[in-house]
C-alpha cells in the first residue's frame, strides 16, 4: 500500500489540486442539500479529506460530503430541528461508531453488500437530490424533505422566478456541454459555477443567492450533555455511520481498480470515523469517500494519502481567501449542478440491462430504489440486504440439495467402484445408499428432512457423508430427525466418512450420543458390506 513517499509528492500535489477543483462546487452543493449551508460542505471536505487521508486505508481516496451523506444529514437536521448540538452529537457518535466498526474488523462485511442493493441505493439518492431541487429550480427557498418539496411544488410554480429557472437550466445544460478538452483541465461544475456567477452579476439579473453565514469560522455551543436526547441520537448515528461506511468502501473498491492498489477496509473505516469526529467538533457535516474526487485525484497522478492532505489545504486556503464571495453565487446555478449530479447518480447502465438481467437482482434494485425515495435510505439498504441474503440462501440450498442422491442398486449416477456396485446389488434393495456432497447449511436443512424424512422400508440406511466438508446447527438437527425416524422404523443407520469439522458440530449440538448409537465406518465399501449382512425380518 502506498503511503507518504518523497518520490510521489509532485504527482500528489497535482492530484490534490484536481480533487480540490472537483470538491469546491460539490462541497457547496452538498452543503446546501444537507441544510447546513454551503460553507459547511467545504469544511466537511477539508476535515474529512485531511484526517481520512492520514488515518484511512485507501491511499488515493479523497473524502468529503457526498449525496447519500447529505440526504441523511438533511433528515437528521429535520429530526433535531432547533437542536444543532444534538445534530452534531449524531455526527460525533457516527464517527465513533465507524472507528468501532474498524476496530472490530467489520469493514470486510460491509463491503459484501450486493451490487443491486448499491445500484438501487445510488439511484434512489439521485432521485432524492433531483426532487429536493424543485424549489430552487423555480427560484424558491430550498427544503430538506422530499415530501415537502413535492407538496410545495404547486405554490412554487405559481411564484416562479423565470430568471432562476433559466439560470438553473443553463447551469444544467452547461454541465453536459462543456467540451471534453476543457473538462480535462477544469471540472465542468466549477466552470459553470464561476462563469455563471460572473455572467449573472454582469447582467444584473435578480435571482436568489446562496445563504452564507456571517462568519466563515464554524462555531457550536454545547449544552449540558445530559440534556441531549441520546437515545434518538444513537439511532440516527448508527444509520449515518452505516451509510458513510458503505459509501466509503464502495469508493475504495473503485479506487483499487483504478489505481491497481488494495485498500484496508477496517483502517478506512477508522480514518473516516476520525474525520467525521473532528467534523462534529467543528460543527460541520460528516463525509465519506467521494467517487468523483477520488477519480480526479487518481487520473491526475495522485497515489498516496499526501494527495488528500494537499486537497484539504488547497480548499482551506481558498476558503479564507475567497470565502466571502460565496454569498454572490446564485442558488439556481447550484440547483442545476445538483440536478446534473442526481441524474448521474442513477445507474443507467444497470437499467439498460433490465431486459436480460436476473429478475431477482432487478427486483431488489427497484425495491431499494423506491424505499430510498419514499421511506429512507437506511431502511432501503436494510431491506435490500435482507432480500439479497434470502435469495442467496435459497439458491445455495437448491445447489446443496442437488448433491443429495438416493439409490438402492447399481443404476445410479453416484460414482461407485466395482466392489461398491457389487455389494449394493447383493443387498437386493434392502440397503438404501444416501450420498451427500459439499457443505450443507441451514438453507438446505428443511429440504433434507422433506427428501429423507420418509425413506421407505429398507432394512439398512447408509448415510455417506464422506464428501460433506461442513454442516451447521440446523443441518445437524435435520440429521437427528432423519436418524430418529429411521430408528423408529427399525432401520439400521450406518454413517460413513464423518470428517472432524462435521463431528465437531454434532458434539456442540449435543448429538454425539445419537451418533454413537449408529454404526460408523470410514469408507463407503465397508458400510455397504456391513449393510448387506444385516438380517432381515
Amino acid at each position: 500500500m502506498n503511503r507518504f513517499t518523497p518520490v510521489s509528492w509532485r504527482a500528489d500535489l497535482k492530484g490534490g489540486l484536481s480533487a480540490a477543483a472537483v470538491a469546491l462546487p460539490l462541497g457547496l452543493a452538498f452543503g446546501v442539500v444537507s441544510g447546513a449551508g454551503p460553507v459547511a460542505g467545504l469544511y466537511c471536505a477539508i476535515c474529512t479529506g485531511f484526517f481520512a487521508a492520514i488515518f484511512g486505508g485507501t491511499p488515493a481516496q479523497i473524502a468529503g460530503p457526498t449525496g447519500p451523506i447529505a440526504i441523511v444529514m438533511a433528515s437528521v437536521f429535520l429530526q433535531f430541528s432547533g437542536q444543532p448540538a444534538a445534530a452534531m452529537g449524531v455526527v460525533m457518535l457516527a464517527g465513533l461508531t465507524q472507528v468501532l466498526f474498524g476496530a472490530l474488523h467489520l469493514g470486510r462485511y460491509i463491503s459484501l453488500i450486493p451490487y443491486p442493493v448499491i445500484s438501487g441505493f445510488g439511484s434512489g439518492v439521485g432521485c432524492i437530490i433531483i426532487v429536493m431541487q424543485f424549489n430552487p429550480l423555480l427560484g424558491q427557498p430550498s427544503v430538506t424533505d422530499t415530501v415537502i418539496a413535492v407538496r410545495s411544488l404547486p405554490e412554487s410554480i405559481s411564484n416562479i422566478n423565470l430568471w432562476a429557472l433559466g439560470a438553473a437550466s443553463l447551469s444544467f445544460a452547461a454541465c453536459h456541454l462543456v467540451p471534453r478538452k476543457l473538462r480535462s483541465i477544469c471540472p465542468a461544475e466549477l466552470i459553470v459555477l464561476i462563469g455563471g456567477t460572473l455572467l449573472i452579476s454582469i447582467l444584473g439579473i435578480q435571482v436568489p443567492l446562496l445563504n452564507a453565514p456571517e462568519t466563515l469560522f464554524p462555531t457550536i455551543s454545547w449544552p449540558p450533555l445530559m440534556s441531549l436526547p441520546w437515545k434518538d441520537m444513537w439511532v440516527a448515528a448508527l444509520a449515518l455511520a452505516l451509510i458513510s461506511s458503505l459509501d466509503s468502501l464502495v469508493t475504495s473498491m473503485v479506487a483499487d481498480t483504478a489505481s491497481q492498489n488494495f485498500h484496508d477496509s477496517d483502517q478506512e473505516l477508522v480514518g473516516q470515523g476520525i474525520g467525521n469526529l473532528v467534523a462534529s467538533l467543528l460543527g460541520t457535516i460528516p463525509g465519506a469517500g467521494s467517487m468523483s474526487r477520488t477519480m480526479a485525484n487518481i487520473r491526475s497522478g495522485g497515489v498516496s494519502p499526501l494527495s488528500g492532505v494537499f486537497h484539504s489545504l488547497f480548499l482551506l486556503v481558498l476558503l479564507f481567501v475567497a470565502g466571502d464571495l460565496i454569498q454572490f453565487i446564485p442558488s439556481a446555478l447550484v440547483s442545476g449542478i445538483l440536478i446534473h449530479i442526481g441524474i448521474q447518480s442513477i445507474d443507467w447502465t444497470y437499467i439498460k440491462r433490465f431486459p436480460y438481467a436476473p429478475r431477482s437482482g432487478v427486483l431488489i434494485m427497484l425495491v431499494v430504489w423506491v424505499l430510498a425515495v419514499f421511506i429512507n435510505v437506511v431502511t432501503a439498504v436494510a431491506v435490500g440486504v435482507i432480500m439479497a441474503s434470502l435469495g442467496l440462501v435459497k439458491r445455495m440450498a437448491d445447489i446443496e440439495l442437488e448433491t443429495v442422491k438416493l439409490t438402492t442398486d447399481d443404476n445410479t449416477d453416484v460414482h461407485l467402484t466395482h466392489e461398491e456396485r457389487a455389494s449394493l446389488t447383493e443387498s437386493a434393495g434392502a440397503t438404501l445408499l444416501i450420498n451427500l456432497g459439499g457443505p450443507l447449511t441451514f438453507g438446505a436443512a428443511n429440504g433434507l428432512m422433506k427428501r429423507l424424512g420418509n425413506i421407505g422400508q429398507h432394512k439398512s440406511v447408509v448415510l455417506d457423508l464422506s464428501e460433506v466438508s461442513h454442516i451447521d446447527d440446523s443441518t445437524a438437527f435435520a440429521f437427528e430427525n432423519i436418524i430418529r425416524r429411521a430408528q423408529n422404523n427399525d432401520q439400521h443407520v450406518i454413517l460413513v466418512g464423518l470428517h472432524k469439522p462435521v463431528i465437531r458440530i454434532f458434539v456442540r449440538t449435543g448429538l454425539l450420543p445419537l451418533i454413537r448409537e449408529c454404526v460408523r465406518f470410514r469408507h463407503r465399501l465397508d458400510g455397504l458390506n456391513y449393510a448387506k449382512h444385516v438380517p432381515r425380518n
